[in-house]
Formats: C-alpha cells, structure tokens, sequence
C-alpha cells in the first residue's frame, strides 16, 4: 500500500479528487469490462436497470436524480433497456406525461447474474485491498461527499 501526505492545501486536495476519480474509473472498467463479457450487456443499462427495479413507481427522472445523468441519457439508457425486454413502460396514474418503469422478468434474472459478477471483481479489485471497517469509512465519507452543498448542514454552497 502506498502511503499518502495528509491532505491540507489544494494541491493536496486535487491529488486526492485525481486518485478517486481514477479509482473510480478503474473499478468500473474491470466490472464493465466482466459484465459485458459475461452477460452481453454494458454496465451503465444494469445500473439504471437495478435503479428501475428498486424504485417504487419508477420513472425516468428516478434515474436521472439517482444516478447523475442528463435526460438525453436516461431516456436512452431506458430506450435500449425496453429493446432489450429488459424494462417495460407502464401507464403512471398520478402523471400520464411521465410513464412509470418496470424491470421485467428477464430484467430481474440478468440484475441477479449479474450481481455475482459484480461482486465477484469488487471482492478481487476492492476488497481484496482494504479492510471491512475501512470500507464502511470510506462509504461513510461517500454518502457525506454525495450530499448537495445546499442539503448540508448550515445551507452554505
């Protein structure tokens, strides 16, 4: 393990931004790269299809609130998932604009494979390499991280 300088300064804090975005990148490679290899289909539809199948009344805008994404993105991130027999669009009674997303049966059978691929290479590319109790630090830190500034405690951006 490489030992790092305490972060103080901006320098500091931009190695530590660098370091987790490569991390990040890395880590989704490896997992899409395994995904794609073994189940024929690219990381980003199993993350919207796992949001469409956990959100209660699921809608477009579930995904592009969860996952950070821009409209032109979920709707064809979702446009691919309804090809794929993955995902289907059901009428939304509160909302007839904004049809509701369901995950199909073949979508609930491809999130449950693919579930044990994906922790199959975090257990060998995450934590293989760090402890349980750093893992729950680090997820702690994350959530806090994933916060909006104005959601923060005190309101200040």
């Amino acid at each position: 393990m490489v030992a790092h300088a305490p972060v103080t300064g901006a320098a500091e804090t931009y190695a530590t931004f660098s370091r987790l975005v490569r991390t990040q990148t890395r880590l989704w490679n490896a997992v899409d790269a395994r995904v794609r290899a073994e189940h024929d289909v690219p990381l980003t539809q199993v993350t919207a299809l796992r949001v469409v199948a956990t959100t209660e009344a699921c809608r477009v805008s579930d995904l592009i609130d969860t996952l950070h994404i821009t409209v032109g993105g979920a709707s064809k991130v979702v446009d691919r998932l309804v090809t794929a027999g993955l995902v289907s669009r059901i009428a939304n009674e509160r909302d007839r604009r904004s049809p509701g997303l369901v995950a199909t049966a073949s979508g609930q059978v491809l999130l449950e494979a693919a579930a044990l691929t994906i922790d199959d290479v975090l257990r060998d590319e995450l934590t293989a390499h760090v402890s349980a109790e750093d893992l729950v630090t680090l997820d702690r830190i994350l959530g806090q991280v994933m916060v909006p500034p104005a959601s923060r405690t005190g309101g200040a951006p």
